[in-house]
């Protein structure tokens, strides 16, 4: 099993922004396979030299002093020996220690990056910090530990190197500036594909520019904070894991499972760029937030939610504001198939979204200034899956996934002190299979909804002029048709589905 993977990508790759975590990673390869105790410094720093030409690396210095105990190697550059300017690594100083049974290592408060952008261009990069890394790695097991007071990534300023060194340099339209307080992290992994990841930091701060993918030859200018942000990862059987055809059943048939989790705690940012020649400029505060992700019994489960958010901003002259109180969502769906259903989710939820009164001036909303708007939608489902995920997955004329029954646990849209709701199930009989060339669905279900607030709603649009008033009349129709009075601006619909294809509204059929 590979812990660490060092090699390094194709000049055509994305920027490489972790290259300074790699090259930390790079470093524990000093500890050999076998009682990383008994090693001396300078034969750490040997088997470093032997580790990283097995990967691919070559290591250069000027000098080595000191002890058994301690070693510091000087001049240090790493770089893959097949494309040598992929990636070089500088660095004036490496402190080698061995510690009981792990090994210490110190990279010089400065390290120097040299890396091979998309388009030919070699870019530099300064990592400056006070911390220090301690490993073990053995034929069974390997440990990582970070510890990072201070930690910063900084774009030398200036131009880039053009390919082949001709024509000289030409401005860069990326900058990269990003630092990090208190960052912390563990990695432990066992050679039979048990692994434990952890990484935290106290806070982050950035500032970026970067070319816009939208416009040619604009850029896009972020700046911001983001406190607490953390990422945890625990997975087993994660040997078993490959991109061969049923790899995944098989994973799960041996034990795989994973979580990761990411968290963060409150955010600010703000950005500017250009749109058809007017400058869009926003800035925006959030609370907490957290996405989990499970794999574990052939399925996967997805769930997040974030605080309040806020956030306002300018196009040209317009201005506006938009506050969010907080989001949830979770998802749920097999990853396998199997004989028997497993459970399906859907949730989504958006609580008391509220634009500003330019906003909604702008679209002729301005009467719902200073009110909120909700929207709340929970599906769960019992389904399985007809064939197993991979390239025809999608393919042929039958569902890839049959679903047996149907509830609408929650739903909920929302505007000021008018609100439609919903709940039911459905069982569908003979699956979403057996509906196929039905003309109505042959179900077993009630659905309940409840609509509070709908005149008004409709009056206010209508004196918006949203709603025309040759519309307002077959709105309304289609409103009591559909329902029924129980109490002052109250209409119940309940929706009844029955074997054979029928349906009925509040006991009378459907009338269309």
């Amino acid at each position: 099993m590979s812990f660490i993977s060092l090699r390094p990508s194709a000049p055509s790759a994305a920027p490489r922004f972790l290259a300074p975590a790699t090259a930390m990673a790079l470093c524990l390869a000093a500890i050999q396979p076998g009682a990383a105790f008994a090693l001396t410094a300078p034969e750490a720093w040997a088997n470093l030299q032997s580790m990283a030409a097995g990967a691919g690396l070559t290591m250069t210095s000027t000098g080595m002093t000191g002890t058994d105990a301690s070693v510091t190697v000087s001049g240090l550059r790493i770089f893959p020996t097949a494309n040598p300017n992929d990636l070089i690594i500088s660095m004036d100083t490496l402190r080698v220690e061995p510690q009981g049974e792990m090994i210490a290592l110190a990279p010089s408060a400065q390290v120097d990056l040299a890396i091979l952008f998309a388009g030919g261009l070699t870019r530099h990069f300064t990592v400056t910090h006070d911390g220090t890394i301690t490993g073990n790695l053995t034929e069974t097991n390997a440990a990582l530990d970070l510890d990072f007071p201070n930690l910063s990534l900084v774009q030398v300023p200036g131009s880039v190197t053009l390919p082949g060194g001709k024509g000289g340099s030409v401005a860069d339209p990326l900058s990269v500036s990003v630092q990090f307080q208190a960052l912390d992290a563990s990695l432990r992994a066992a050679r039979e594909g048990a692994a434990e990841l952890s990484l935290q930091a106290a806070n982050v701060t950035y500032d970026l520019t970067y070319p816009d993918p939208a416009t040619e030859g604009a850029s896009v200018s972020q700046s911001g904070t983001l406190a607490t942000p953390a990422v945890r990862f625990t997975g087993t059987e994660l040997d078993t894991l490959s991109g061969d055809e049923g790899a995944m059943r098989r994973a799960f048939d041996s034990g795989f499972s994973a979580r990761l989790e990411f968290t963060t705690g409150a955010s600010a940012q703000t950005s500017r760029q250009m749109i058809e020649g007017a400058v869009v400029a926003m800035q925006s505060q959030g609370g907490s937030s957290r996405l989990q992700i499970d794999a574990v019994d052939g399925r996967v489960d997805i769930s997040g939610n974030a605080g309040a958010v806020s956030m306002n901003g300018s196009y040209g002259p317009m201005q506006g504001s938009v506050t969010l109180g907080g989001m949830d969502m979770a998802f749920g769906f097999p990853l396998i198939a199997t004989p028997d259903d497993q459970p399906l989710r859907y949730m989504i939820s958006l609580r008391d979204l509220a634009p500003s009164a330019e906003l909604l001036n702008m679209v002729g909303a301005g009467q719902f200034a200073g009110e909120s708007a909700t929207v709340t939608v929970d599906l769960g489902a019992q389904g399985r899956l007809t064939r197993e995920i991979g390239p025809d997955f999608g393919e042929g004329d039958a569902p890839p996934v049959d679903v047996s029954s149907v509830a609408l646990n929650d739903l909920r849209l929302q505007v000021g002190d008018s609100a439609l709701t919903g709940s039911g199930a459905v069982a569908l009989i003979g699956g979403l299979m057996g509906q196929i060339g039905q003309a109505r669905p042959n179900a077993d279900g009630r659905f309940l909804f409840d609509l509070v607030g709908g005149e008004r709603l409709l009056t206010r649009l209508q004196g918006m002029g949203l709603v025309p008033q040759d519309q307002l009349f077959f709105v309304r129709m289609m409103m009591n048709g559909l329902s029924r009075p129980v109490g002052d601006d109250h209409l119940q619909s309940e929706v009844v589905l029955q074997p054979g294809g029928g349906i009925t509204v509040n006991g009378a059929p459907l009338p269309f």
